[in-house]
């Protein structure tokens, strides 16, 4: 067990600082140091213009022709920063202690968790890079944390918007259903849950008032430290009634909330963005019927009319919900559909009784 006692402190002449922690210890209560791993991060002049943005889960090159996302020298390319968003992506930080075990800081329990797996940059020095390859064991959340935080009374935003907006409906079971939880700076927890019921990871999203998420986001529990992500609202697959189950997938977890809500007949989930449409989450659709309604702007239609293709070739019934129409970028800003929330579409189209 460790304990959090100091500040880490910065070794001017070594790129690595160094953080005191207990570790508690029955027979001589003795005190270890744990060295922190510090990386000198520096941006390749050379980006990637087939990348998918980690930050914003978009194409790399802009409309402009550019590249938004530039990765760090020496490390994978899911890290970088985004010149679109402002937004860093960067590895967990990583705690050694003598005996060489690694450790990282869990936010959400306010604790050090050993790491079995990742993969752990050594110190850069100059352009000198090596990376020690670790393959993560797969881990998993207990899932006494979900009720915990679903049972937290002070709800988040969006909670507390979608019982103002939908009092007619029945929200609570929806709530239960995907066990929507608060954490403890007010962001909605979107707990992804296998068909096994076992929890693989989460993701904190944070919400204004009128519903409309913000920039700020959290996952604490991570890829690299074994915590594999799979589809939100995975748990509620039937594999008993593939062909039967009518499944709609969209982009993000929000919007499969307020299709759960509006039209209960059906069982939503999420992908959580382009670059998390991948072969290993959707393995769990092979033999049902999918319904895939991408965002509205056309390169989000491009990559899902492409993903569709590998869907049918694993075994997935899989269709598109185009909701453009055909229509190209500037008539959708035009027409006030561009990139527009997708909650006002399954209202706009209930109110016209065309669902």
């Amino acid at each position: 067990m460790y304990t959090h006692l100091s500040q880490p402190t910065i070794c001017k002449k070594q790129i690595v600082s160094i953080l005191l922690v207990a570790r508690l210890n029955q027979s001589t209560n003795q005190l270890f140091i744990v060295k922190k791993i510090a990386i000198q991060y520096k941006l390749k002049s050379k980006r990637n213009p087939n990348l998918i943005t980690p930050c914003c889960g978009k194409q790399n090159r802009s409309s402009k022709g550019g590249c938004k996302f530039a990765n760090y020298i020496g490390l994978p390319e899911c890290f970088g920063y985004c010149f679109s968003c402002g937004k860093s992506t960067r590895p967990p930080t990583i705690y050694v202690d003598e005996k060489g075990g690694k450790f990282t800081w869990n936010t959400v329990l306010n604790k050090f968790e050993a790491i079995s797996g990742l993969v752990l940059p050594k110190v850069i020095i100059g352009q000198s890079v090596q990376n020690e390859k670790i393959t993560p064991n797969q881990k998993f959340i207990d899932e006494r944390l979900i009720w915990k935080f679903y049972r937290n009374t002070n709800e988040n935003n969006l909670l507390k918007y979608i019982r103002i907006t939908y009092q007619k409906y029945t929200v609570d079971d929806v709530f239960l259903e995907y066990a929507l939880g608060t954490s403890k700076n007010g962001g909605m927890m979107f707990w992804e849950r296998n068909k096994k019921l076992q929890v693989q990871s989460v993701k904190i999203n944070f919400f204004q008032q009128n519903g409309r998420r913000t920039n700020k986001f959290n996952r604490p529990y991570l890829t690299d430290d074994g915590y594999l992500s799979c589809l939100f609202g995975e748990h509620l697959i039937n594999d008993d009634a593939k062909g039967k189950q009518k499944l709609i997938l969209v982009e993000s977890e929000k919007t499969a909330i307020i299709g759960a809500i509006l039209m209960g007949k059906f069982t939503w989930l999420s992908y959580g963005g382009a670059s998390g449409f991948s072969r290993a989450k959707n393995n769990c659709l092979i033999g049902h019927t999918v319904l895939v309604i991408p965002d509205m702007e056309n390169k989000a239609v491009e990559i899902i009319n492409n993903k569709i293709i590998e869907l049918r070739k694993i075994g997935v019934n899989a269709s598109v919900w185009d909701m453009t129409n055909g229509r190209t970028d500037e008539q959708l800003e035009l027409d006030g559909d561009y990139k527009c929330d997708l909650e006002d579409v399954f209202r706009r189209l209930i109110f016209e009784n065309k669902i």
